[in-house]
């Protein structure tokens, strides 16, 4: 049974910013997590904490610092509710879709076998495998720390792990592919995950990760937006640089995250968010696939997907 659901508001309004952000903003509180320096550009000051890029390495993050129990908050409950709540009931099946074309990327070159899900929630991905017949190679399992979204796929019959990657267990070396749709950027240690995710793999496994492009033109246009409009344009710059977000990432910082995590880079491309591909109202469309239109073109789409794989 489902918690009710409050609000992305009313989880976040007793979050504050330490009073050291104010004293310099060309530091960041919180080192990059890529290279370790603090020197940083602020490009903007959401609700809670400012966004900046690294000067060392280009890596844009919040510099956040929320504690455990308002992330816990926040990934409970139904949290599709919550994070798509302009959007209709369908929106599973829509995503799912979406989930499995960026999979068949990197699954065409494997054969089958051991496929986990990281941040699996419900198990939307791994159920649209299943009824596709994905079943009848890969063994399907997922595991997410909400586990209020997990029972819903335990009672679907799904193989689902409520907590994180240590107390699920999985032996090092056993698996073939690895998922993270949507994921990596709500992680505060994205590196430390995605190491630990590199060595549940067996070598030559691969890892598909699926997050915010940093170089997209959405970015652009809010920051833009940010100056020119300030306060009157609040409303849409926020919805870009949500709290949830924590990073956003290039082909070259994600090149750089799986370096560290032991991993190799083996393809990266882009493709629109899931609002350009799916607008919830005939009043957002226009709008929303100009976007689209224009970011391909330009090449700055909003969603970056990046394959790694485990050194044989």
């Amino acid at each position: 049974m489902t918690h009710p659901v409050p609000s992305k508001k009313e989880l976040f309004q007793h979050v504050e910013a330490p009073r050291e952000l104010a004293k310099d903003d060309g530091q960041a509180l919180k080192p990059c997590a890529l290279c370790g320096g603090r020197a940083a550009k602020r490009l903007y000051m959401q609700a809670h904490f400012p966004v900046v890029r690294c000067r060392n390495c280009g890596l844009i993050y919040a510099d956040e610092h929320f504690k455990d129990a308002d992330l816990a908050a926040f990934y409970s409950g139904d949290y599709y509710t919550r994070a798509y709540v302009c959007h209709p009931k369908e929106i599973d099946k829509k995503i799912a879709d979406g989930y499995v074309a960026a999979f068949d990327r990197m699954g065409r070159t494997l054969k089958g076998g051991e496929l986990l899900d990281f941040g699996s929630a419900r198990g939307t991905f791994l159920s649209e495998l299943r009824r596709r017949g994905y079943g009848e190679r890969w063994n399907l399992r997922g595991v997410d720390i909400n586990a209020d979204e997990v029972s819903m796929g335990l009672a679907q019959g799904l193989n689902l792990h409520a907590g994180d990657l240590a107390s699920a267990r999985i032996p090092d070396e056993s698996l073939d592919a690895i998922t993270a749709f949507s994921v990596v950027e709500h992680l505060q240690d994205p590196i430390s995950v995605l190491r630990d995710l590199g060595a549940k793999l067996r070598p030559g496994g691969k890892l598909l990760v699926h997050v915010p492009s940093g170089e997209c033109l959405i970015i652009r246009a809010a920051l833009l937006a940010d100056r020119i409009g300030g306060r009157s344009t609040r409303a849409f710059t926020d919805s870009v640089f949500h709290e949830e977000h924590l990073y956003y990432f290039t082909p070259r910082t994600l090149t750089h995250a799986f370096q560290l995590a032991g991993l190799r880079a083996v393809q990266f491309g882009f493709e629109p968010s899931y609002l350009e591909t799916h607008p919830p109202s005939p009043l957002v469309a226009l709008a929303a696939w100009t976007m689209r239109g224009t970011a391909f073109l330009v090449r700055r789409q909003t969603m970056l997907y990046g394959i790694a794989e485990r050194p044989a």
